[in-house]
């Protein structure tokens, strides 16, 4: 509902109120009191149960609101709502107890409930010093028995002093006629709040209702003409406090989680939009890894591969689509072969690229440069360190490489080593175990405005059934891999040593297997037989 809306319906509130006020004043003047005159007590404690009714209504509303807003405004208002119920209360025992010439006692015990209610709403700005009443309900009460009992005490001695009781209603009652002029004065000046406009029409009522009963004669009709129009205030009170406090609140609530779910939905829709787009771009980059990771294992050699009576079998399991380790065999010359093994720094695509650039220059398709250089690791490495620091890596990329030539013929094998952390082992027929670890180079970075290497290579002659190999630190990371440290592979390798080299090579990769998805290092290994 629109601001406007809400005050159409403000003003509408207003006039009903008036309205109905008009009604009951006039149907009670024209007929109704002529109707009901020998039974006016009756309908004076109707009208009285009436006004506890809705007295007590407005209280139950006015403490619920305090514990919502946590204000303790409307705790002090139900509490003086209830001090004013228990005169209400006092004064229909003694109407029904003694309907006859009891009216001026009723009057002053409705006059006192009114006087502390009004008395109260003006001190609610010093609300605070009295916020040790408030805080309990049982406190509460307490008070207000109290307060009940010195009214009857201060009733008790009117009556044993023999002062003019009605004197006294009227002091009383012009008392309130007062405070409810200063109240309303306060209303007008004050800031307006939702409630300020209801509360002004509400005391204004009940301050009509008051001068009635302060400027007539006192009897049965004027009281009740007072007391229908004090409860067309207090019920016109109680509208608007559960209106502005409770019906308006829960509809914008309402209106609030009706926007809440439209914007829910509608950003679901936007997430599942952009969820799809965003799996269609990685759909299309895995895509694009697993064509890379094709085009990276293209350029690998066969995993079973014989120079004459030289045999290798290669493995090669990447942690990630794309790896950062990478080998190579091939033929030099006629007599020669040439094998590399490196691993670069990191993993994936920035990792899987330097291995390619790395292919590109150790295995040049120049044969007079692959006789140069490959027949001489040194050679080959020193060459490799000087073209890796021309190109425009970044300063932290490197990489630790191992390479060698064998000689087809004599057996010879020569090797040099770029850093390369994982010696290559020598299983020989007759059972020893040796490491070419001969060679130990620096490894391929950025630093050649620094340092230029000295690459030495080492020569091995080999012999009929010896098997070689080559592996990077995946294979032998416990703590990344979960398969093997050096110790458990020397000791896998030799009790297998007796089979083929195939076999031997497939209890490693049954071995392997089992854990390949968990990798967090890449693992390659060669295996050469003489």
């Amino acid at each position: 509902m629109g601001i406007s809306s809400e005050k159409n319906l403000d003003r509408g509130s207003y006039v009903l109120a008036i309205l109905v006020s008009m009604f009951v004043i006039i149907s009670n003047a024209v007929f109704i009191f002529d109707l009901l005159n020998q039974v006016l007590p009756v309908y004076f404690a109707a009208v009285m149960c009436m006004n506890i009714v809705i007295t007590a209504l407005l209280a139950n509303a006015t403490y619920y609101t305090s514990r919502v807003r946590i204000d303790e405004l409307f705790v002090s208002l139900s509490f003086y709502l209830f001090i004013m119920i228990t005169d209400y209360i006092v004064a229909l025992i003694i109407l029904v107890l003694a309907p006859t010439n009891t009216l001026e006692i009723i009057s002053l015990f409705l006059g006192f409930g009114r006087l502390f209610f009004v008395a109260g709403i003006l001190t609610l700005k010093w609300r605070k010093t009295l916020r040790w009443i408030y805080k309990n309900t049982m406190r509460m009460i307490a008070v207000s028995v109290g307060i009940l009992f010195l009214q009857v005490v201060a009733v008790y001695a009117l009556y044993q002093l023999a002062l003019n009781i009605e004197t006294v209603v009227f002091l009383i009652n012009g008392m309130i006629a007062l405070l409810l002029v200063v109240l309303n004065y306060e209303m007008v000046l004050e800031d307006h709040s939702d409630n300020s406009y209801a509360f002004l029409f509400a005391f204004s009522t009940m301050l009509i209702a008051q001068l009635i009963v302060t400027l007539t004669n006192n009897s049965y009709a004027i009281q009740i003409q007072s007391q229908l129009l004090l409860g067309v205030g207090l019920m016109f009170f109680f509208y608007h406090v559960n209106r502005n406090n409770f019906i308006i609140p829960e509809r914008n609530q309402e209106v609030l989680q009706r926007q809440f779910n439209l914007y829910s939905m509608n950003l679901k829709k936007i997430i599942d939009k952009k969820t799809f787009q965003v799996r269609e771009i990685n759909q299309k980059f895995i895509d694009e890894l697993e064509y890379a990771k094709r085009i990276q294992q293209s350029l690998l050699p066969n995993a079973n591969t014989t120079y004459r009576d030289v045999r290798f079998v290669s493995e090669y399991f990447p942690c990630e689509r794309l790896s950062g380790d990478f080998y190579d065999h091939y033929r030099l010359d006629d007599d020669n072969i040439a094998l590399y093994l490196l691993d670069v720094s990191g993993h994936g695509l920035s990792a899987a690229l330097l291995t390619m650039f790395s292919n590109n220059y150790l295995k040049s398709n120049d044969k007079n440069q692959q006789l140069f250089r490959g027949l001489k690791p040194d050679r080959t490495l020193g060459y490799f360190y000087e073209q890796f620091n021309e190109m425009n890596f970044p300063d932290e990329m490197h990489m630790v490489i191992f390479y060698a030539t064998l000689n087809l013929s004599t057996k010879m094998l020569t090797y040099c080593s770029a850093g390369l952390n994982c010696s290559p082992i020598r299983f020989r027929k007759n059972g020893r175990i040796e490491y070419l670890d001969k060679s130990d180079g620096f490894p391929i970075c950025k630093l050649g405005d620094f340092i230029t290497p000295d690459y030495r290579s080492e020569r091995l002659k080999l012999d009929k059934g010896d098997r070689l190999l080559f592996y990077t630190d995946g294979l032998i990371d416990k703590d990344k891999n979960n398969t093997f440290d050096l110790e458990s592979l020397i000791h896998f390798v030799s009790i297998n040593n007796h089979d083929t080299i195939e076999v031997l090579n497939e209890k490693l990769v049954n071995t392997i297997n089992p854990i390949k998805e968990s990798l967090n290092d890449d693992i390659t290994y060669i295996l050469m037989e003489i």
